[in-house]
């Protein structure tokens, strides 16, 4: 079970690393995400998280420099492969919470995943493709997995 969660969490935060990429090639985050969250108590509450609750490493290290090289090689139609690629990881992630009996944090978490899956297609479709404003991140659900 534990390491069907840190499964979970890995790959469903290359899920959002690859949406929020997308986002970047599309202009549609202008840094006002990243003032948000510099402050310094985020920056106590992140040193010290591993020792409160364990957490995943978002992203393998051999796995990053080819992550880095599809980012970095943006062109026309890369940030819908972006978008595509994180479509599939969320849905991946749904496909393994519902191979894990039914607990209240995988209730909560495969919530979360399953609206993230709506999203991602809708945005996979061209919906507000055209629009420039920000993603919304909802925190409601879970504290430290948002809804697009």
């Amino acid at each position: 079970m534990v390491l069907q969660m840190t499964n979970v969490y890995q790959v469903m935060s290359h899920g959002y690393i690859k949406a929020f990429e997308g986002f970047a090639i599309q202009g549609k985050l202008d840094g006002h995400l990243h003032r948000s969250f510099d402050n310094e108590d985020i920056r106590f509450r992140q040193r010290f998280a591993p020792f409160n609750i364990p957490m995943p490493i978002p992203l393998e290290v051999s796995k990053y420099p080819s992550l880095k090289q599809v980012i970095s090689t943006s062109g026309a139609g890369k940030e819908k492969e972006l978008f595509r690629e994180s479509l599939e990881n969320f849905t991946s992630v749904r496909q393994i919470l519902d191979q894990i009996p039914p607990q209240h944090s995988v209730d909560s978490l495969s919530k979360v995943v399953k609206m993230n899956c709506v999203q991602m297609s809708l945005v996979v479709n061209g919906y507000c493709e055209d629009s420039k404003s920000p993603p919304v991140l909802d925190f409601g659900d879970m504290s430290k997995c948002p809804v697009y």
